[in-house]
């Protein structure tokens, strides 16, 4: 298969705002793989300049990436109001317009957890999940949306230290629409996060840099998903953190045999 390139050769607008981008393989042996990235990133930085794209289609499958609303390719779209459930149900309704009624998930950070929520939603639908960089606690409940719109707005600094930090990541990539982008965040944060609630029973692989602050605690994930029936695995990426654990070479090929495995 040649090497892909972005943009892809296929991209649809949701009604919510997502953009689907599809890489369709020519002779696919296993099914397509569903990417989700990262707050304040996009499918180009979280996916295409990390080097993903080839690796997993050298597995044989199709790969579909999402940029979320107010990012990448969706971020000409207010995702005010847009939530979980919007992103979910829009996901699920392409994939089976499209004729995918299985698919492999991977979301990194922001996108581990809505990989997770989508996952046990439809667990019929997906045959296995990857959650890179996974948050496990409901950190964006604790956002100040005030102060959020504010610095957005009014260049008003946040006093309240979570805001503050992952705000400013909105602006962090060149070209990104930082009032969209925050807004999605603010948005999400609407809908608690419990994984622990709602458990996919689908196989699983979490990985998380060992220095990454934000998937400390991704590790607790796999007994959750142990319990429900399903095999699942933890990979640590030495001297790694929450930004560079995703171009770990460790980690593409751990997905690729995790990919390859039943």
């Amino acid at each position: 298969m040649p090497r892909l390139e972005f943009p892809a050769p296929d991209s649809v607008r949701t009604p919510s705002g997502l953009t689907l981008h599809t890489w369709t393989h020519s002779e696919p042996t296993g099914q397509p793989v569903l990417l989700i990235h990262g707050f304040a990133s996009s499918t180009l930085y979280n996916w295409v300049k990390t080097g993903w794209l080839d690796p997993l289609a050298r597995t044989g499958r199709s790969i579909i990436a999402v940029d979320l609303p107010g990012h990448g390719e969706s971020q000409d779209i207010n995702p005010v109001d847009v939530r979980v459930a919007d992103i979910l149900a829009d996901l699920s309704t392409h994939l089976r317009e499209q004729g995918h009624h299985q698919v492999a998930v991977h979301g990194y950070s922001l996108g581990s957890r809505l990989a997770w929520e989508f996952s046990a939603a439809h667990p019929e639908m997906v045959t296995h999940l990857i959650m890179g960089g996974s948050p496990t606690d409901d950190r964006l409940g604790a956002l100040k949306a005030k102060q959020a719109r504010l610095w957005v707005q009014e260049g008003v600094r946040p006093v309240d230290d979570l805001t503050r930090n992952l705000v400013t990541l909105a602006g962090a990539l060149p070209g990104a629409n930082v009032p969209h982008t925050v807004e999605l965040l603010l948005s999400l944060s609407v809908d608690s996060y419990d994984p622990a609630a709602t458990v996919p029973p689908v196989p699983t692989l979490v990985v998380a840099g060992s220095q990454d602050e934000i998937a400390a605690e991704a590790a607790s994930l796999v007994p959750l998903v142990t319990a429900q029936g399903a095999v699942a695995a933890f990979l640590q990426i030495p001297e790694r953190d929450h930004i560079n654990a995703v171009t770990s070479r460790d980690y593409k090929k751990a997905v690729v045999s995790f990919l390859q495995s039943a």
